[in-house]
């Protein structure tokens, strides 16, 4: 458990947030109030509010808190719990030609995630979980026995291709149903599930925002892993968020930095989730078409207003290569992204 620990620190937190001091909203002080977590989506959470007092901020981070334990644990494709159907038992259930009752929330991000796979012309697959299932076994067993490290046969990577098909995938939202059609196929929402995790969260405190501003909490951040997320204003100025360099061994340097930052910033990064076989570098991002992990970029971030759309995307754009990237973002409206290449250099939207 403390070398996972070492390794999610270390490898993990993709986007810092810089805040400082106290501000003034309506006329009342407000101090700076962090707390931080590690169980929920693999990751570290950690989460700033501008409040009254502290009991303004535990309400809020209690909340908070709750929502993405929750929804960390339907998601979850490995384990599953007790009172719920969740993506374990959908893919549990695979091939069986039965329907999985699930919380209309879970039947909305697989939804979603189809409208992704159609828009990104496949560059980001949530029904590739057979073929990421393989490369998530082996880095399991590369990092804990590095004397045991290996990496996927091709042929297993092909035979696993062929069970990825999101026409595989039945959907009814209306009445929250799930069914998967292939029995050697299941789902991984990993390229979605906590952006779309963070923006639902974030978008529950927002519609309570009268409520929160009698309570005395003001501005909120919610840093979770590479996904940044802000939440009304900050006192005294405004957010600014640093993207973590690449080459940065403990997280602490930054290449970028992002004055008066609005929405969402995701960043996907090869230094994230990684391992290393034979003297090479292998990470989580995994290339629909050649099943490998790219190395075109070091990190791709995402400027938009929803973390989940901005997760998703992040994803999708690691996976093109530089021209269709850049052309697939320049396409996109209220949506900027910084592309950083193995050589350090930053190429970025018109209006990054």
């Amino acid at each position: 458990m403390k070398k996972k620990l070492a390794v999610l620190l270390v490898s993990i937190i993709t986007a810092a947030v810089v805040l400082s001091g106290c501000g003034i909203i309506d006329g009342g002080a407000k101090t700076k109030f962090s707390d931080r977590y590690f169980d929920v989506f693999d990751t570290v959470v950690s989460v700033t509010a501008y409040c009254k007092d502290r009991k303004g901020f535990d309400a809020v981070n209690t909340e908070l808190h709750d929502t993405l334990k929750h929804y960390h644990q339907l998601f979850d494709i490995y384990n599953e719990y007790d009172g719920m159907n969740n993506a374990a038992t959908i893919n549990k259930l695979a091939g069986t030609g039965e329907l999985t009752e699930v919380e209309p929330a879970l039947a909305e991000l697989i939804e979603y995630t189809r409208s992704m796979y159609v828009q990104t012309n496949g560059k980001v697959n949530a029904a590739m979980g057979a073929v990421l299932s393989l490369w998530h076994e082996a880095r399991t067993l590369s990092l804990d026995e590095p004397a045991k490290a290996y990496i996927p046969s091709t042929a297993d990577l092909k035979d696993a291709a062929q069970h990825c098909s999101m026409d595989s995938v039945f959907v009814d939202v209306q009445n929250s149903r799930v069914r998967l059609d292939d029995p050697d196929m299941s789902l991984d929402l990993g390229a979605f599930a906590k952006g779309w995790a963070v923006e639902k969260a974030a978008q529950l405190l927002e519609s309570k925002v009268d409520e929160l501003a009698k309570q005395g909490v003001g501005g909120i951040i919610i840093s979770a892993g590479g996904n940044v997320r802000m939440i009304g204003e900050k006192p005294e100025g405004t957010w600014t968020v640093a993207i973590q360099d690449p080459d940065s061994p403990d997280g602490s340097a930054y290449i970028a930095v992002i004055e008066n930052a609005k929405g969402s910033v995701v960043t996907s990064g090869a230094y994230q989730r990684y391992y290393e076989y034979n003297g090479k570098k292998y990470h989580h991002i995994i290339d629909g078409t050649t099943l490998m992990p790219e190395d075109r970029y070091l990190s791709v971030s995402v400027k938009t207003a929803d973390s989940g759309y901005a997760d998703a995307l992040s994803t999708a754009l690691f996976n093109m290569d530089l021209e269709e990237s850049k052309a697939f973002a320049e396409s996109l409206e209220g949506v900027e992204v910084l592309w950083v290449l193995p050589d350090r250099t930053m190429v970025k939207t018109a209006g990054w």
